[in-house]
């Protein structure tokens, strides 16, 4: 289990949480819990305030205030926004410390595929924003970063907005289960000692278990405290989505102008997540096809549907306001929006590859 924890921003508190969560359970001869953490100069103090990178071996112990783990390497300043940092990470974890299996967090915030304010400006990013170094991995530089000598099992985003298919196209060959959120996730993420403690009772696990379990231990976790999404996806079958998505796209285009009203309409109701853009893929089509009488846009809705429920392992929320997530969004702006965006959506490879693009571009309300 390898976490690449890049805590030097605002999260930095909830760094030295989670990894005092995973020192409840601790690494066994089974399953090695391996982290490279790099904390802030400015937010919290506690553990000796060291603010550079360091990587750890979990081991378990009874205090929930002190890091105490294994000190395996302290690595001085490192760019945890840099996506060389997170292959680095990767192949050295594997290296050191060789398994049947491997999993991976990356821990920060996220904002799906686009820009988001993080730290009072706006950041070009996808995850693991870096405040000393002012950098971020984006979404197109994940694949690179993930592309190991030996392929990722599974790989989780404590962070939000990543559950995209947007993103996980651009991962599809990067692991062979995707878990993360539709939406956003509040500062404690991830409950890590429920589902690592139910990992190392049972270590064989697949990936899609572990997944599994992990969608159900965090919206377990928040259940009557906050509203939250998760999902577990498997990749293989992210092309059959996208593939799906592209039918639909080319459905809906010949409405475009004798049905903008009803379209618009369909985008503004469908489920929305911090970013009102982001759209439940599921939720968004089904609306599609009820405003839109027309054969083939129903029937590519409910192919689409098909295609995410084939997908999806296991999805869970919590709380009324995202009662119709299925596990993957999908960016549906209006037309202006989208004119803004337009050319850096192009440079992604779903935009290349299908015409959802196209779909978006020709919308006139």
């Amino acid at each position: 289990m390898l976490v690449y924890m890049n805590a030097d921003n605002d999260l930095e508190q909830f760094g030295i949480l989670n990894m005092n969560q995973m020192e409840v359970v601790g690494s066994t001869s089974r399953v090695k819990i391996v982290v490279q953490i790099d904390r802030s100069p400015s937010y919290d103090s506690s553990n000796g305030n060291w603010s550079d990178t360091r990587r750890y071996l979990i081991t378990k112990d009874s205090n929930s205030q002190l890091i105490q783990s294994q000190l395996v390497e302290d690595m001085g300043e490192v760019d945890m926004g840099n996506p060389d940092s997170l292959r680095d990470f990767v192949e050295w974890g594997q290296q050191n410390y060789p398994a049947n299996r491997y999993a991976l967090v990356i821990w920060n915030h996220g904002s799906g595929w686009r820009t988001a304010s993080v730290s009072g400006g706006a950041i070009p990013k996808a995850v693991s924003y870096d405040d000393t170094n002012n950098s971020q991995i984006e979404t197109v530089d994940l694949p690179a970063a993930l592309a190991t000598n030996t392929r990722l099992d599974l790989v989780a985003f404590d962070a939000c907005d990543m559950q995209m298919l947007e993103v996980l196209y651009e991962m599809r060959n990067s692991a062979g289960v995707i878990v993360g959120s539709e939406g956003a996730t509040p500062g404690d993420g991830y409950p890590y000692d429920r589902w690592l403690r139910r990992l190392l009772s049972n270590p064989t696990m697949s990936s899609e278990s572990l997944g599994s379990t992990m969608v159900t231990e965090y919206v377990n976790y928040y259940s009557g405290a906050a509203e939250v999404t998760q999902s577990a996806i498997r990749t293989n079958r992210i092309p059959s989505v996208a593939a799906a998505a592209d039918q639909l796209a080319d459905a809906l285009i010949p409405h475009a102008d004798s049905d903008a009203n009803a379209l618009a309409a369909a985008r503004n109701a469908a489920q929305a997540y911090d970013y009102p853009e982001y759209k439940d893929l599921v939720h968004y089509s089904q609306l599609t096809k009820q405003r839109i009488g027309d054969q083939a846009v129903a029937d590519a809705a409910d192919a689409l549907a098909a295609a995410v429920e084939q997908a999806v392992i296991r999805e869970a929320h919590t709380g009324s306001s995202l009662s119709n997530s299925h596990g993957l969004s999908i960016w549906a702006p209006s037309p202006l929006e989208y004119s803004s965006r337009s050319e850096s959506y192009g440079a992604l490879e779903c935009s290349a590859d299908y015409s959802w693009d196209e779909w978006l571009g020709s919308q006139t309300q």
